[in-house]
């Protein structure tokens, strides 16, 4: 008996019915933009234009205007904090701001030198030594 394979089915679409699923949220480039160069979080852009985390994810994931305006705030902001840095250390001449810049920006790193020895036989023998002492003890009583 041979398969039949059925035909497949039309696709009618009906005039004036309402879209399925919500409406597309729109979202403010320019505010997304300056919220995200305060380093805002996800949850927080998410309850500031009052839609759910998982859509601003999605809009993340899958729309890439959101994506680089997220990102490009983010880098405006990290910028910012930089200037900051830099005036810090500038008017107050604060070396501690210094430092940590010149480890930030420049890959400085205190230099600390740790040295072990190697005791690993001696304080083997040291323990053998101590056992020994125990036994002798214990059989001289």
């Amino acid at each position: 008996m041979a398969n039949k394979v059925g035909k497949p089915k039309k696709k009618t679409i009906a005039v004036g019915k309402r879209p399925v699923g919500r409406p597309k949220i729109e979202i403010n480039l320019e505010e997304l933009e300056r919220l995200s160069a305060l380093n805002c979080t996800m949850p927080e852009l998410a309850a500031y234009f009052r839609v759910p985390l998982r859509t601003l994810e999605d809009r993340y994931t899958n729309d890439p205007d959101i994506r680089a305006t997220i990102n490009r705030g983010r880098e405006v902001g990290k910028l910012s904090v930089r200037r900051k840095q830099m005036q810090i250390m500038n008017d107050m001449n604060s070396a501690t701001m210094a430092i940590w810049l010149g480890k930030q920006l420049l890959g400085q790193r205190d230099k600390h030198d740790v040295i072990t020895e190697d005791r690993g036989e001696t304080a083997l023998n040291e323990a053998f030594s101590v056992i020994e002492d125990l036994v002798r003890s214990k059989t001289n009583d």
